[in-house]
């Protein structure tokens, strides 16, 4: 009952029997009808809606099969009988994972018949026949084919599921995954896989099914996800890096005239171009900084003057290790480029921002900056080279961590993150954004993770006129049309922004492959690495200070990430330039030489913040603790473990769009709050009712 059970006959069952009346009942019948193939000659027109490929078998869902339940759920709904054959087999992709539903279509083309719902009885104009189709019978590619010109109101990221399997005890020789399993990634104890027929959206149903199916094998292994996808972040969502639109988004300020390219760093905002002229007078200054992002795109006359090439990594699979290099047409014109310039980009002249800046346009040109390719796309938080890249940055010397991304939370990225706090490296991660119209509500509006852990700094949105990034402080009488003005900046709740502090946007100077600059950066992405530009120039300056004070010394390196978060969050602008400053700033927003004019704090006034690993784990064990007490786990069968569903239902929350009001107010350190929300009925019917929940976790959701 749990969708992963299939009628077909056990394999011993179906030997027996083909060995029993193979021979007298089914070969003659087979025989009979054995003929060739008629399919090009059939004059009807035939259209195939089937619940699996071929060469697969179908499930098992509550009380019908995983297809039957998905045309039933659908068909509850009037605009289901105004799709196409094409458009109704696509909806019931998006309702399971695994089989592949099936599409085949041949014979008469009658035009009617191809527009109308494939089940209408009475079509007009069906006697209407257009030429006719030869059956292609070519295997499905996985996955549907959607363009980069989708309409808004359409867009959807597909991506398949990437799973991580660990092994327990390594099997003795080498797994054969099938033909709708890709291994990306091999090492001894683990291996990376692409599920082909499975979209990211139901990585824990494949995670979960794929345990079982090992375990049924005799191996032992934790299986997870390792990759979120935010639709949010698509390039049909944002302005940044939008070439074709070089001007301001004029329902954000400032607007045209205002203001010119470079205002973030002057001293009414962030300051980091007086703090930058202090920490280029002092002695010696240096820091190291890791950008983890897309990666850079080369020639572009605004890379940073220290990019630091022989240190560059990538960490995409299949991809050259040694070259952390975006491409122009990767569907988000440089996410990479755009924040690393923003972050430490050189010197730039008129010609280049039209007319209007010249002089360093990062945050902190003086930094050597380690470019760090973890995604082909700012769509994708891959947690594996996030982590991967955390334990690169630190064996490199970095001292500051920067990405403009978020995601789903997990073990591993938390024991990442702990590594890096260990190390002494400041890590800032954008806290998100989120959309207010157009699609629908995509994204959360919290902090997402890895910047909701204590141990990293959360960068929120202000605007020009230090106003918070969010739909209640746009323009007064400003036009809104479906477009990329709907993305906002995501805050909250309160537990979630002790650890956050703001940078400008939206409207910053935006590295671009077609113009220099457009003048529209926007987002979280463009908050990012201005604060952690703030925190590298602070290491810069008062680095000898925290030598003295023992904070480069093995088991305080701690020491170093907290004095410089108290020196940025002390010196922040707060209710001098908004009122209500903590609820969307958390600390302010930041003020990058008054921050250098705040001495490094003692030893006795700095406390270390909580283990992230303890945080995640924390609640995944709140979560585990409440599924052991139900009706699953009381049962003899094998099961996923409990804190396998806590991470899902954990994950759920971010994913399905009718948890997000309750994510973004939740407080995930408070257990009591935690498993009184769970236990509620109408909680647990949200999951029930969710396309994205795994049948594990519906049914352990059952009292």
């Amino acid at each position: 009952m749990r969708g992963l059970r299939s009628r077909k006959l056990p394999l011993k069952q179906e030997q027996d029997i083909m060995e029993t009346y193979g021979p007298t009942v089914y070969g003659p019948l087979q025989d009979q009808f054995r003929s060739t193939a008629q399919a090009a000659n059939v004059k009807a027109a035939v259209k195939l809606l089937a619940a699996c490929q071929d060469d697969q078998t179908t499930f098992d869902g509550e009380s019908n099969g995983v297809f039957t339940e998905s045309f039933i759920e659908l068909f509850r709904k009037a605009a289901t009988r105004k799709k196409n054959a094409p458009e109704l087999i696509d909806a019931i992709r998006e309702r399971y994972y695994y089989p592949r539903p099936n599409f085949f279509e041949y014979g008469a083309i009658i035009p009617s018949f191809d527009a109308a719902f494939p089940f209408q009885i009475d079509i007009p104009d069906a006697a209407v026949v257009k030429g006719s189709r030869k059956p292609d019978l070519k295997p499905t590619p996985a996955g549907r084919n959607l363009t980069k010109e989708e309409e808004w109101d359409e867009v959807k990221v597909k991506r398949n599921a990437q799973l991580l399997v660990t092994w327990k005890v390594p099997p003795a020789k080498d797994i054969d995954p099938g033909k709708d399993i890709d291994i990306l990634e091999k090492g001894a104890d683990y291996l990376v896989l692409e599920m082909k027929t499975t979209p990211h959206e139901h990585s824990w149903s494949a995670a979960h099914a794929l345990r079982q199916s090992l375990l049924a094998a005799g191996l032992e292994a934790v299986v997870e996800p390792i990759m979120s996808v935010s639709p949010a972040q698509d390039k049909r969502a944002t302005r940044e890096g939008d070439a074709n639109n070089p001007d301001y988004i004029r329902e954000w300020p400032p607007a045209m005239g205002e203001a010119a390219i470079g205002w973030h760093l002057g001293d009414a905002h962030s300051q980091l171009a007086k703090a930058t002229a202090e920490v280029r007078a002092t002695p010696g200054a240096h820091v190291r900084i890791a950008h983890l992002d897309t990666g850079y795109i080369a020639g572009h006359p605004a890379l940073p003057e220290n990019l630091d090439l022989q240190r560059q990594r990538n960490f995409v699979s299949k991809e050259n290790p040694d070259l952390a290099q975006d491409k122009p047409e990767s569907g988000q014109d440089g996410h990479g480029l755009g924040t690393v310039v923003l972050l430490a980009g050189g010197k730039v002249t008129k010609t280049q921002t039209f007319g209007e800046y010249e002089g360093y346009i990062g945050g902190a040109p003086v930094a050597t900056v380690v470019p760090c390719r973890i995604s082909e796309s700012v769509v994708i938080m891959n947690d594996r080279t996030f982590a991967e890249a955390i334990d690169y940055a630190i064996g490199e010397g970095c001292e500051v961590v920067s990405m403009s991304m978020a995601g789903k939370p997990s073990q591993r990225m938390a024991r990442a993150v702990n590594r890096a706090y260990e190390a002494g490296i400041v890590v800032v991660s954008a806290a998100s954004n989120c959309w207010y119209k157009g699609t629908g509500a995509l994204l959360p509006k919290c902090v997402l993770f890895p910047a909701a852990f204590e141990r990293v700094i959360a960068a929120t949105g202000a605007m020009y006129d230090h106003k918070p990034y969010d739909v209640d402080f746009l323009r007064e009488g400003s036009e809104r049309a479906i477009s990329t003005q709907y993305m906002q900046g995501s805050w909250g709740p309160a537990s979630r922004m002790t650890r956050a502090l703001a940078g400008y946007t939206p409207n910053t100077p935006w590295a671009s492959s077609v113009h220099p600059f457009v003048r529209s950066g926007g987002g979280t992405s463009s908050a990012t690495p201005q604060v952690a530009a703030t925190a590298a120039l602070y290491i810069a300056r008062h680095r000898n200070e925290m030598e003295q004070k023992g904070y480069y010394d093995e088991g305080k390196k701690w020491m170093k990430v907290e004095a410089v978060r108290h020196a940025l969050f002390t010196s922040a602008a707060k209710g001098n330039v908004f009122a209500d400053w903590k609820k969307y700033y958390g600390n302010g927003i930041i003020r990058a030489w008054d921050a250098l004019q705040v001495p490094v704090a003692e030893p006795s006034t700095l406390v270390q913040s909580p283990s992230a690993e303890s945080t995640w784990w924390g609640i995944v064990e709140i979560v585990g603790s409440f599924f052991k007490r139900r009706k699953l786990f009381r049962s003899t069968t094998p099961v996923p473990p409990e804190e396998a569903l806590a991470a899902e239902l954990l994950h759920l929350l971010q994913t399905d769009p009718q948890f997000y009001e309750l994510f973004s107010r939740i407080d995930l350190s408070n257990p009591v709050e935690i498993e009184a929300t769970i236990g509620q009925p109408g909680f647990r019917d949200k999951v029930l009712a969710s396309p994205y929940a795994s049948s594990w976790l519906k049914e352990a959701m059952m009292m």
